[in-house]
Order: structure tokens, then sequence, then C-alpha cells
């Protein structure tokens, strides 16, 4: 049997999850509710009492380097990643539920999440673009994710952080320690330097 769980933990598969199970597992969390409480915090200061991994890179100058940057986040370029495979191309706007699907130690997981904002600025010295998402109850992990474009006018540097709080949402991943911890961060790491290569090319 190629399935091994449906769980709080996702579908845990053998192979990648096919189009036909994702989308039936879409329409199924289509209106779940978030697995977490604090909608929305990504905004300011990361919340206490959670993992945190915050860090930025620079993708560019000028602004050709803003609007390829921007095309690159809206084709959701960062999770173009060998280990990683994200479903589709869903636009940018709130309560869109997302999902992708992650193999790690030769096992598949599918998550998903709902973009809980949005936000794109332009001010005569600074823009900022980006959205947040927060996760669904059969995510491996609960918590929020910021991935956020700023290009500072007054010296044309374009950046992309990554921003979030989480905390494991399944007994597995809380055995798992350092190892799930590593995983994330590998995530960010590679998808910082993904979008980076996409807003150059």
């Amino acid at each position: 049997m190629n399935a091994l769980a449906s769980s709080r933990l996702g579908l845990l598969r053998l192979s990648r999850p096919s189009k036909s199970t994702i989308d039936t597992e879409l329409a199924r969390h289509s209106a779940a509710k978030l697995s977490y409480q604090l909608e929305g915090a990504t905004r300011g200061p990361l919340p206490t009492g959670w993992r945190h991994d915050d860090r930025s890179i620079e993708v560019g100058r000028g602004p050709a380097a803003w609007e390829r940057a921007r095309t690159a986040l809206e084709a959701w370029s960062q999770f173009d990643l060998p280990w990683v495979k994200f479903h589709g191309t869903p636009p940018l706007q709130v309560g869109q539920t997302v999902a992708f699907a992650s193999r790690q130690l030769g096992v598949w997981t599918l998550n998903m999440c709902r973009i809980v904002y949005v936000f794109d600025e332009d001010e005569p010295d600074s823009a900022r673009y980006g959205f947040a998402y927060g996760t669904l109850d059969n995510h491996a992990v609960a918590g929020e994710e910021l991935f956020e474009l700023t290009w500072d006018k007054t010296t044309d540097r374009v950046s992309f952080r990554i921003a979030k709080f989480s905390r494991p949402a399944h007994p597995l991943v809380w055995l798992a320690g350092p190892l799930a911890t590593r995983i994330q961060e590998r995530f960010t790491e590679n998808a910082l330097a993904r979008l980076a290569a996409a807003a150059r090319t």
C-alpha cells in the first residue's frame, strides 16, 4: 500500500502524491481552520514561545531586478526545489489554499497552508511586496511563514526575506527534534537561493 497514513502529519507516501490526490485533499481542506491562533503575527516581531527562523538575501539591484523578483515570487519560484514540489501556480490572494509535497528520508509528505495576508506597497524611497501563509491541520508543523520582497530605492538593493514561527504539530516531528529543525532551515536556505537565482535571470 503506497499511502502510509492520513493524519495531522499529512499524507505519508513512498512516492510523490499525484495531482488527483492533491486536488482531492485541497477540496477537503478548502474550509479547514488554521492550526494555530496567532494569524498575522509575522507582520511584526515574531511571537515568543515558538521556534523562529528569519533570514534574507540580496537578489539584485534596481527596478529591473525588482520586477524579476516580483514575477518569481508570483510564480512561487522559491518552491522550485528538487525535494519540494509545489502544486500549481495559485494567485497570491487572501484565503487561497495551497499545497506542496516534500520529500525527506525517502518519504513524501503532503502539507497545506492558507494565505492570510498580502501586501504591495510602493513609497518614494522603498517598496514591499509579498504575503504570508499559515498552516492547516494536516501540516507537519503549526505556524506562519512570511515571504517578503523589499526594494531600498536609496541603495537600489532588492532583498528577499523569509521569516517564520513554528512548532511541531505531530509527535513524530517532536521526536525528530534537531532533524526536523534542520529540514525547516534547509527549506529556508534553499528557497532564498532559488528565488535569488530566478530574479537574476
